[in-house]
C-alpha cells in the first residue's frame, strides 16, 4: 500500500485538521510527517501507518493508551495526542520533539562527556521504571528512539519514543526475534522468555554508544555479535560480579550489560547508583562541593 501524502495536504481527525509541513522519516511501517495543528497552532508529529487495522497497529495503540495513565513529562516518555483514520490509513499524533540522540551524535562527531551521559541515562531509567510499573517492554531501544526535547533551550532533556514493537510482559511467544542486532539482548538471541530487563540491556548499549562514540555491537552478522559479547563483555566486564550487589556498587554499565537478565540491574536500583546520584562526591560536611567540582571538571 502506497501512502499518498505530500506537503500542504490536510489530515482530518475528529478534533482538528493537520496541515502537512514536512516529511520527518520513512520506514517499513509508513511515514512520520511534521504537521501544524490548525486549531491549536502547535506543530505535531503524525505517524501514518501503511496497514489500516493490522494487529501491530492495534497493539501499539493499546500500549500508548496504557502509557497515557503516566505523567509523560515527569516520566520522560513522548506524549500521545490522538489516533484517527485518514486516506484509509491509521494515524497516530504525538507531540513534536527536536532530534534524536543518533542525530546529535552524528552532528557532534565525537563521544559525549560523562556529565552529558549522566542525565540521559537517568531520564531513561525513570522512563523504564515507569514502564516496568505498567508491565510493558519497549523492545526497540536504539539511539534513534531517544529524542531530545529541545536541545537548544533544554540541553539533554530527552524522551523515549516509538512503541511500535512494545508488548506487555509475558505476551510474546518465546523465541520471537525483536530489536536491531546491535541493541539486541542475549536472551533474545538465545530464544529465552523476555522481561523488562531486555530494555535495560538496550540502555547499557546506548550508554556505551554515548561514551565511545560508536556502537558496542555490530549491526550485521550474529557471529560477530557473539564474538563481541565474549571479547568486550564477558571477558572484560564481569570478572568482578558474583552478585547483583557487586554490579550496583561497581560500574553501572556492567550492571546494565549483565548477560543474565535475572541479575541485570533494574531501573529502580540504577536510579540509586552513585553514577546517577553522585552521592559519593558529597563531602563529610554534607555539602555538594565535590559534585560541583566534578561537573566543572567534566565540562572542560
Amino acid at each position: 500500500m502506497t501512502i499518498l501524502v505530500k506537503k500542504r495536504d490536510l489530515l482530518f481527525s475528529n478534533s482538528t485538521r493537520y496541515l502537512v509541513m514536512d516529511l520527518i522519516g520513512e520506514g517499513g511501517y509508513g511515514l512520520v510527517v511534521k504537521c501544524l495543528n490548525l486549531i491549536t497552532g502547535k506543530t505535531t508529529a503524525v505517524k501514518i501507518h501503511k496497514d489500516g487495522e493490522s494487529k501491530s497497529i492495534l497493539r501499539e495503540l493499546e500500549m500508548l493508551e496504557a502509557i497515557r495513565s503516566l505523567d509523560t513529562e515527569k516520566k520522560n516518555i513522548i506524549k500521545f495526542i490522538e489516533d484517527f483514520k485518514c486516506h484509509d490509513c491509521s494515524c497516530l499524533a504525538f507531540e513534536m520533539l527536536d532530534k534524536s540522540l543518533w542525530d546529535l551524535m552524528e552532528e557532534e562527531g565525537m563521544p559525549l562527556s560523562l556529565n552529558e551521559i549522566r542525565p540521559v541515562t537517568q531520564q531513561l531509567m525513570v522512563a523504564f521504571e515507569a514502564l516496568k510499573g505498567l508491565g510493558i517492554m519497549h523492545l526497540d531501544m536504539k539511539p534513534d528512539n531517544v529524542m531530545l526535547v529541545n536541545h537548544k533551550d533544554q540541553p539533554f532533556r530527552i524522551k523515549l519514543i516509538d512503541f511500535g514493537l512494545a508488548h506487555p510482559v509475558g505476551a510474546l511467544e518465546t523465541g520471537t526475534v525483536m530489536q536491531v542486532l546491535a541493541y539486541r539482548a542475549p536472551e533474545i538471541m538465545l530464544g529465552l522468555p523476555l522481561s523488562e530487563a531486555v530494555d535495560i540491556w538496550g540502555v547499557g548499549c546506548i550508554m556505551a554508544y554515548m561514551y565511545f562514540g560508536d556502537h558496542l555491537f555490530p549491526f550485521e552478522c550474529k557471529y560477530n555479535w557473539m564474538r563481541t559479547l565474549l571479547a568486550k563483555v564477558l571477558m572484560t566486564f564481569f570478572e568482578f560480579s558474583e552478585t547483583l550487589e557487586d554490579a550496583v556498587e561497581g560500574c553501572l554499565l556492567k550492571g546494565c550489560l549483565h548477560v543474565d537478565p535475572a541479575r541485570r540491574i533494574c531501573p529502580g536500583e540504577a536510579l540509586k547508583h552513585r553514577f546517577i546520584t553522585m552521592a559519593h562526591l558529597v563531602d563529610e560536611m554534607g555539602t555538594t562541593a565535590g559534585v560541583d567540582r566534578a561537573v566543572m571538571s567534566a565540562g572542560r
